[in-house]
């Protein structure tokens, strides 16, 4: 398992759109080592062109390395990652302090047990026949190891609703892309700063 993390120079998770150092992390006899590094300073001079020419280069130094995190990943960076199959996390914080946490939770991911409700996964609601409400607040705004990702794609997968209600702090930015894309049919209403709500239809 390999784990690649931007960080700046505090050694904690910088968003991407700042320069720092890419860590890959290697799990090996029960411990997290640095296995390659390189810099990292993503350049919006060159356009768009030039970000997505950047990017694949660090795609490829990242190698067999599918797992991403920064404290923000978002806008063209995300979507070449998403593009090229990386799951993307955003935590604030070491990465030491973290990796075990997204280590346990890509394990549980991979199960083809369907998402229950529990103390650590928001309740899915069904407030009429078909339709479903969920909120994503609470682990939005809190730094564990649950995304936005793992707790909606099970759900999307089955495609047993009519409509689903999705209250968020923000739009995930994996969710953005897929909505802007076409390939998920939704509407998206700011409720406040803080708040938005999202209609997906089925």
């Amino acid at each position: 398992m390999e784990i690649a993390v931007l960080v700046g120079p505090q050694g904690e998770t910088a968003p991407i759109q700042t320069p720092g150092e890419i860590q890959v992390y290697q799990y090996t006899c029960n411990s997290w080592e640095i296995c390659r590094s390189m810099p990292f300073a993503l350049e919006p001079a060159g356009g768009l062109p030039g970000m997505r020419a950047y990017l694949q280069t660090v795609i490829e130094f990242l190698g067999e390395c599918r797992i991403f995190v920064g404290c923000s990943v978002t806008g063209v960076p995300f979507f070449e990652l998403e593009k090229a199959g990386f799951t993307t996390w955003e935590i604030i914080g070491h990465p030491l302090d973290f990796l075990d946490g997204i280590l346990k939770a890509q394990d549980a991911a991979a199960s083809t047990a369907p998402v229950q409700a529990s103390a650590s996964l928001p309740e899915l609601k069904e407030t009429a026949p078909g339709c479903y409400s969920i909120s994503l607040k609470e682990i939005q705004n809190c730094s564990g190891f649950i995304s936005s990702k793992q707790v909606l794609l099970p759900i999307l997968s089955r495609h047993q609703f009519h409509t689903l209600e999705v209250i968020c702090s923000h739009v995930p930015p994996w969710l953005e892309v897929k909505i802007l894309s076409g390939e998920i049919d939704a509407v998206i209403e700011k409720i406040s700063p803080q708040e938005a709500k999202i209609i997906i239809k089925h």
